[in-house]
Order: structure tokens, then sequence, then C-alpha cells
């Protein structure tokens, strides 16, 4: 992991987690939540570190003291949509409700300006309705997908693009770190409550549910003193400021 050639810039990471049901659309449980969250939350705690939540409106709904606990912790509040269900299924009125109403639901507990779809899918024609609630940054988009042309018609909404899917993270140290390095300031990890449960006698896809548990809970502490000494300074989604012209 390094800033681009040439530059003196620090290395620039933005930790997020999706919270929302368990492995969807495999599993609709929430041990997730109430089983791995604590676990979670200390070990942000532990480390000094704060994230980014993208908490989906029915998560919040179900847990609100969890949403309160974020808040209390420093963490930062996102939109992560309100059922889960993809965003290419929505036409117009059922997007604005899952953005509109979700922030309204989230933004009685902290502002909200930072949004990702589930499933890192966001159709490119519904960033305007992003920027019509208030979003300044989505995080929807990754940089190991093939994503549409992006949209310019909404030019307040910055794009925050992710570096890695969340199972590279649980990889041996001896593979993943190397992967780490490679990756460009700024780099954008994710990771879901879920993963912290052990998963692995569950019929779901095999990156889902491998060094699930407490291996993924020691995985995640590592990376961040991976990045940490490597000199990465830890922010949040909301305080991204897009570099323009480049």
């Amino acid at each position: 992991m390094e800033a681009r050639e040439g530059s003196s810039k620090e290395i620039e990471v933005y930790l997020s987690v999706d919270v929302e049901p368990d492995c969807p659309p495999y599993l609709w449980t929430w041990r997730g939540i109430e089983e791995g969250m604590p676990k979670l939350i200390d070990l942000f705690t532990e480390e000094k570190v704060l994230a980014t939540f993208f908490v989906t409106g029915d998560t919040a709904s179900r847990y609100p003291q969890m949403v309160e606990c974020l808040v209390e912790n420093g963490h930062e509040i996102g939109c992560h949509g309100f059922s889960h269900h993809p965003f290419r299924t929505f036409d117009e009125e059922r997007a604005m409700f899952e953005v509109a109403y979700t922030n309204s639901l989230l933004r009685k507990f902290a502002p909200v300006t930072s949004f990702r779809a589930p499933y890192l899918q966001l159709p490119e024609r519904f960033l305007p309705l992003l920027a019509a609630d208030g979003i300044r940054t989505d995080s929807s988009r990754a940089k190991y997908k093939f994503c549409d042309k992006p949209n310019t018609s909404a030019p307040t909404v910055q794009r925050l693009p992710v570096s890695a899917t969340s199972s590279i993270l649980r990889l041996p140290s001896f593979v993943r770190d190397p992967l780490l390095r490679w990756l460009r300031s700024p780099v954008v990890l994710f990771v879901h409550p879920w993963e912290f449960v052990d998963l692995t006698r569950h019929p779901i896809r095999v990156d889902c549910r491998f060094r699930t548990g407490d291996p993924a809970l020691r995985d995640l502490r590592d990376v961040i003193r991976v990045l940490r000494d490597a000199g990465a300074a830890f922010r949040l989604v909301q305080d991204f400021r897009e570099a323009k012209g480049n």
C-alpha cells in the first residue's frame, strides 16, 4: 500500500461497515447485529479508530440502541438504503423511498451525508436522487467491479470507490498484506457485522463464510495495525474531499 508515485501526500484510509442482515441474499437473520457488532465496536475502541457505518433503515428500525451506540462512540452514520434489495430492481419512486425514508430515520441520531448502495450497485440514473436528499459522498462504486459510465448531472455528489472486497481482509496475512500494499490512496475498505459471527457451516458462498467469527476479528485488527504501521491516516467518509482536475 502506498501513495501515488511522485506524491508526498499521506495515505488516506476509510474504514467502513455495511450494517445489514446476515449475508443477504443468502441469510436474513440478525446475528451479526446482536453478536458481531458489539465485538466490532470494542475492537475499534481498543484500536482508537473511527469508521463509517452504512446502516439500512430496516436495521435502524429494529436496533435503534445500536445506532445510538455508534454515534456515542464517535462513528459516522451513512445510508445503506432501507431494505438491502438491489437498487437496479427499483423504479425512481422506490429508489427515492429507500434513500429519503432511511435518511429520515438515521437523521434522528446524527447528520447523514454519505451513501452506499447494497451490493455496491447503484444505477447512475439515481445519483441525482442522492443529491436531492443531501448526500455529498457516494461510496457505491468499486474499483474491482465493472461500473456504468459516471453520471455527471449531480456534481455536488463526490465519488469514493471501494478499493477491495471485504473477504480479502480475511485472507492469510502472507496473501493479504501484499495486496493491501498495492492499494492506492484513498483506500476504502469495508466489512459486515455478520463476518464476526461463525458462519463457516452455513450454506452460503465460500468467500462469504470462510474464516468468519473470531478469526475475522483478529484479521481486522491485524489489518488496522498494518495500515497504521504504513503511515495511514484513518478518516471518515463525511470528511472526504475529492481531488479535482487529476
